[in-house]
């Protein structure tokens, strides 16, 4: 039989409960057990590392996250991988998405420091935005997130 070496889970309606909660008394004497045998935990999502972090704010240095569906990708507050659009890839996304074939569309941009909304997005959806995106900015524009983020754009 082999041995477990790693445990990863996704967060929304798997390890989380209806309230975005888990018995977080009970994790943690199971994630010590896990260090004690060697085993890696990894929390793996669609939803923003900041967001992740903050489930687990006194083991976040020290275990590893698969954020953003696979963007982004830390251990132990090391990155190992940032995926990143050319500037002129993203001006396409966004031209397209914008040009109206999509009624009701909406979007984030998402970079490391925070995901951006353009100024002026529904109120109601922002908010249900934040319960996966703790970092959100209003820009009027994608040339400020240049100055404000590093999304690797060229």
């Amino acid at each position: 039989m082999a041995a477990v070496k790693m445990v990863a889970v996704d967060m929304d309606g798997t390890f989380l409960d209806d309230r975005k909660q888990y018995d977080r008394s009970r994790f943690m004497a199971c994630y010590q057990m896990m260090k004690q045998r060697g085993i890696r935990f990894v929390v793996a999502s669609g939803n923003q590392y900041y967001q992740l972090k903050s489930f687990f704010p006194e083991i976040a240095h020290e275990i590893a996250f698969v954020a953003e569906n696979g963007a982004w990708i830390l251990d132990s507050e090391e990155e190992l991988f940032c995926g990143a659009f050319s500037r002129e890839a993203v001006h396409a996304v966004l031209d397209t998405l914008q040009q109206g074939n999509y009624p009701g569309l909406r979007f984030l941009i998402c970079g490391r420091n925070s995901a951006y909304y353009f100024a002026g997005a529904d109120a109601q959806w922002l908010q249900k935005m934040r319960h996966y995106c703790h970092r959100l900015r209003p820009i009027e524009t994608l040339d400020e997130i240049a100055t404000i983020d590093c999304l690797n754009l060229p």
